[in-house]
C-alpha cells in the first residue's frame, strides 16, 4: 500500500494545481469572449455551485462502488471540458462548459481524500501535497503565460489531467466493502454539522480576499511578477508546515488553524510594504494549513462513510466559495475600500472558529479511522 500511497501524493499534486493554473486566467479569457465584469463574477458562483452538488454525489457513488473508477471518471470528464475550452469563441457556450468544469472538478477531490486515508495516508499528507501542487502549477501559469497564448493554458491543463490518468491506472485499490448511505445523508451531516458549518463560514471569509487578492497586491505596489511569487508564499508555506511541522508534533486542531487564519487577515488591511504582505502571507498559510488539514482528518477520523463525507465537506467549501464573493461585493459597496475585505474576511474566520469550538463527538466515535488522522 505504501507505493500506492506515493502514486496518489503525486496524482494529489497534479490534480489540485493543474485547474487552478488555467482557472487563474478564466477571467481574462471570458473578457476575450466578451463577456462583462458581472457576467464573470456570475461564472465563478456558477463553478463553484456546479463542484457543490458533484462532490456530494459523486462521495457518495465511491462509497458503494469504489473509489478508483470515480476518480478516473473525474480526471478524463476534467481534462476533456478544459481541453475544449481551447476552441470557445463565444462567452454563453464557454458559460456552459465552465458548468461541466464545475461538474467535473467536484468529481474527484473528497474521493481521492478517501483515497489517500484507504491508502494509509493522512490528511497532513493530502493537504500537504495540495499546497505544494498549488505552490507548482501557479509558477507554471506564469510561464506558460509567457510563451505563449491565454488559449494554450487550457490545453496544458489537459495535458496533466491526461498524466494524472496515466497514473491512476497504476492504482491497486483494496477490497472495500460497500457501504450503504441513504441518498439525502442526514446522520452523516448531524454528526459533522458544526465542522461543515465551520468550513463554510472560513472558505467565506478565504474566498473574499482571494476575490480581490491580485488588486490588493497593487494598492501594495506589486509587480505583475510579484503577485506570482507573493502569493506562492501561502501554499509553500502550508506545505512546509505539513510536513516538517505538524505532523511531526501532531499538531492537529483545526481550531487552532482557523483562529490564526482570523487574527492574521485584517493585518493584511494594515500592511504598508511587501515585507508585511510577505510575512502576513507565511503566519495565514501557517493557519491554512492546520485548518484544512486539521479538519478533513477530524471527518475521515469519525465516519466510515468517508467517500460521503469527505465529498460533504468539499461541498461546503463550495458552498464557502460561492458566498464569499458576494460577501466581498457588499463589504466593497459599504465601505469602497480593499483593505476592508481582509477585515471582514478576519470576522467570518473567526465565527467559524466559535462554530468549530461547539463540535463535540466523542473520540470514541471515530473508532477504528483516527489511524489514518
Amino acid at each position: 500500500m505504501r507505493k500506492n500511497l506515493k502514486v496518489a501524493l503525486l496524482v494529489q499534486l497534479v490534480v489540485s494545481g493543474a485547474p487552478l493554473m488555467a482557472d487563474l486566467f478564466v477571467p481574462q479569457f471570458a473578457e476575450m469572449l466578451g463577456a462583462t465584469r458581472f457576467q464573470i463574477g456570475v461564472l465563478g458562483s456558477v463553478f463553484a455551485l456546479s463542484m457543490f452538488a458533484s462532490a456530494a454525489i459523486f462521495g457518495r457513488l465511491s462509497d458503494r462502488i469504489g473509489r478508483k473508477r470515480i476518480l478516473l471518471l473525474g480526471f478524463l470528464a476534467s481534462g476533456t471540458t478544459y481541453a475544449l475550452s481551447f476552441f470557445m469563441q463565444q462567452f454563453s457556450a464557454f458559460f456552459l462548459l465552465r458548468v461541466f468544469q464545475g461538474i467535473s472538478v467536484g468529481i474527484y477531490p473528497g474521493v481521492l481524500a478517501a483515497f489517500i486515508s484507504d491508502s494509509s495516508g493522512t490528511m497532513e499528507d493530502f493537504a500537504a501535497f495540495g499546497s505544494l501542487g498549488i505552490a507548482t502549477f501557479i509558477f507554471l501559469a506564469g510561464i506558460v503565460a509567457g510563451v505563449s497564448s491565454v488559449r494554450w493554458i487550457f490545453i496544458a491543463t489537459a495535458f496533466f489531467y491526461l498524466i494524472s490518468i496515466l497514473l491512476a491506472l497504476r492504482f491497486e485499490e483494496k477490497n472495500i466493502l460497500p457501504v450503504e448511505v441513504p441518498l439525502f445523508p442526514l446522520d452523516i451531516m448531524k454528526r459533522n454539522i458544526f465542522i461543515y458549518a465551520a468550513i463554510f463560514l472560513t472558505f467565506s471569509g478565504i474566498t473574499i480576499t482571494w476575490t480581490y487578492w491580485v488588486l490588493y497586491l497593487k494598492v501594495v505596489h506589486t509587480s505583475q511578477f510579484g503577485v506570482g511569487y507573493i502569493t506562492m508564499i501561502n501554499p509553500l508555506t502550508e506545505f512546509l508546515v505539513l510536513t516538517l511541522f505538524a505532523k511531526r508534533l501532531r499538531v492537529r486542531n483545526p481550531r487552532i488553524g482557523m483562529l490564526i487564519l482570523a487574527l492574521s487577515f485584517p493585518f493584511f488591511a494594515v500592511a504598508q510594504n511587501l515585507l508585511q504582505v510577505v510575512i502576513i502571507q507565511i503566519v495565514s498559510g501557517t493557519g491554512w494549513g492546520l485548518m484544512y488539514a486539521g479538519a478533513l482528518g477530524e471527518i475521515i477520523a469519525r465516519n466510515k462513510e468517508k467517500g460521503t463525507a469527505s465529498g460533504l465537506f468539499q461541498s461546503s467549501v463550495s458552498l464557502g466559495n460561492i458566498a464569499g464573493p458576494f460577501i466581498g461585493g457588499v463589504v466593497i459597496l459599504l465601505f469602497h475600500s480593499l483593505r476592508a475585505v481582509f477585515v471582514a474576511a478576519g470576522v467570518i474566520i473567526f465565527l467559524g472558529f466559535l462554530v468549530m469550538s461547539l463540535d463535540r463527538v466523542p473520540q470514541e466515535e471515530c473508532g477504528e479511522n483516527t489511524q489514518n488522522y
